[in-house]
């Protein structure tokens, strides 16, 4: 069986946190179906105006069946894993956000599996930068103050 990208890099996800001491991704309700989110890490010097986070990707997907909110703190717990090795500690002040948005109609809080209204148009290049520059609100958005950046990186 030839196993995808996305499941290897899952794997690697999870261990790369074992191993730096983060907790493990969070269980899930069996009968909650996968969701394909996008997202977008971005960093402010005084958490008032977000630019993208260009040392690394930015953004990208994410298929889970976690929420919204689970999920953009996974995608910051990657990107702090990432800031352990950084030698060049300029991250240091610098406050750390990330936007999520379902790319599922039924994925919506409240829903409860019922199809929602379409938040994202369809025909709309689904990458988390397009729907921020369109005006579509993220599902969930997590932000770290530079004090807890400092923490949960843990130098």
């Amino acid at each position: 069986m030839v196993r995808s990208l996305r499941d290897i890099m899952v794997d690697v996800t999870d261990d790369a946190l074992s191993a730096f001491g983060l907790r493990p991704p969070v269980e899930v309700e069996p009968d909650r179906p996968p969701v394909t989110f996008a997202y977008l890490v971005q960093v402010s010097s005084d958490g008032s105006r977000w630019v993208a986070d260009r040392t690394e990707p930015s953004g990208g997907f994410e298929h889970s069946s976690d929420t919204a909110a689970q999920v953009a703190r996974q995608v910051l717990h990657r990107r702090f894993v990432q800031l352990r090795a950084d030698e060049d500690a300029r991250w240091r002040d610098l406050w750390f956000r990330a936007d999520v948005w379902s790319l599922d109609q039924s994925a919506g809080p409240g829903h409860a599996g019922r199809p929602a209204p379409p938040a994202v148009p369809a025909g709309w290049a689904l990458s988390g930068r397009h729907l921020q520059t369109h005006g579509i609100t993220p599902d969930a958005v997590e932000v770290r103050t530079p004090a807890q950046v400092r923490r949960e990186v843990g130098r």
